[in-house]
């Protein structure tokens, strides 16, 4: 239904733009907007006294996963640091995370979790002269770093690149971070965040990553799945050859997680409230009775990355997941000890497409 919609839309507006043929402006102006790296100017306070410039991310909705949206959003931070503007981030009320009332004293779903990039919030916009609202054309620019512009095959220069927009633009709030440090400092049984657990005796871990659910069902453009007992054998050789003491496994997959308990018991190490499923559909789209059920599902993703981002060792396939773990691992200035990305390639194909 939101397909044929959309299609009826374009419909209409390629006919509003036949009807505007003869108006020379228009055509300039839609010519103009063709140039994937192109502004929208958005408005000019002259009056006010602030000379910065803005780049306001007004992230469109997109119906993607947590991580697909904040890859997505670094893309962007990237934008703005280039041209050194000052960025300000909103996502909307279609945001898969989102939720019809407040969380931690917001209604932008971005500041569910984070911080705004340069402390300017949405209500301070019209303080300055210069506003910029973004495009998604504008993402576009982060692929000249990488030779394959797919965004599940990305290069090492775009991951530093990212990890240094990490640094300097992405922080949690308060609130997020001391509930998560929290958490995780209790489940790797640490005493501080941000260091290798190599740092502490007898308390090396080896994160693991398994993608499941509808990544089973090889949608074209996203990578070939990785069959869980692949991970589990890749797991298990590298566990008894780094000298580990614990498995830390993140997975939106319970018949993953029954595998791994299986094999390695106690040594497994894992968060009880997380959301699985044991079919083919993705938990992003499951509905639950609790309190801020979306909010909880891009906490738990978010507080996964972190946990992976704070192990030694990391086993993990071509997934956002990943790679954010990885941008975040590389923030801190630390590299795993031991890095192993399953990677059987990307579906080419037209028979299975993601859904919108």
């Amino acid at each position: 239904m939101g397909r044929l919609k959309n299609k009826i839309e374009q419909l209409k507006f390629a006919i509003y733009c036949y009807k505007k043929g003869q108006d020379s402006r228009f055509v300039r102006t839609v010519k103009h907007l063709t140039d994937k790296n192109n502004l929208i100017y958005v408005e000019s306070y002259g009056d006010k006294q602030n000379d910065d410039t803005v780049f306001f991310i007004d992230m469109e909705e997109s119906h993607s996963g947590f991580f697909a949206d904040h890859n997505r959003l670094l893309a962007m931070l990237y934008f703005a640091d280039k041209y050194d503007m000052k960025p300000v981030v909103k996502y909307h009320k279609g945001y898969c995370y989102a939720e019809k009332q407040p969380v931690n004293g917001t209604t932008n779903p971005f500041e569910y979790y984070f911080e705004q990039p340069a402390g300017i919030g949405l209500k301070e916009l019209k303080s300055f002269k210069r506003v910029f609202r973004s495009r998604k054309e504008n993402s576009y620019e982060v692929n000249k770093l990488c030779d394959d512009p797919n965004g599940y095959t990305r290069s090492e220069e775009y991951l530093n690149e990212m990890a240094r927009i990490t640094a300097k633009y992405i922080r949690l709030n308060h609130i997020v971070k001391e509930k998560m440090d929290k958490e995780i400092m209790e489940l790797l049984d640490v005493d501080q965040i941000g260091q290798n657990n190599s740092d502490y005796p007898n308390r090396k871990v080896l994160a693991v990553h398994v993608r499941g659910t509808d990544f089973k069902q090889n949608f074209n453009g996203h990578p070939v799945s990785v069959g869980t007992d692949e991970y589990l054998e890749t797991t298990v050789r590298t566990f008894e050859n780094g000298g580990y003491e614990k498995v830390f496994l993140a997975t939106d997959d319970s018949k993953a997680l029954e595998k791994y308990r299986k094999q390695f018991g106690d040594k497994v190490i894992f968060y009880k409230d997380v959301v699985r499923s044991d079919g083919n559909d993705t938990v992003m789209h499951s509905q639950m009775s609790r309190e801020n059920h979306h909010y909880l599902l891009g906490y738990e993703v978010l507080r996964d990355m972190y946990t992976l981002a704070a192990c030694d060792g990391l086993i993990a396939g071509l997934s956002q997941v990943s790679y954010a773990a990885r941008i975040q691992k590389k923030s801190t200035g630390k590299e795993y000890s031991d890095l192993i990305i399953l990677n059987k390639g990307i579906n080419y194909h037209k028979k299975n497409n993601c859904p919108s």
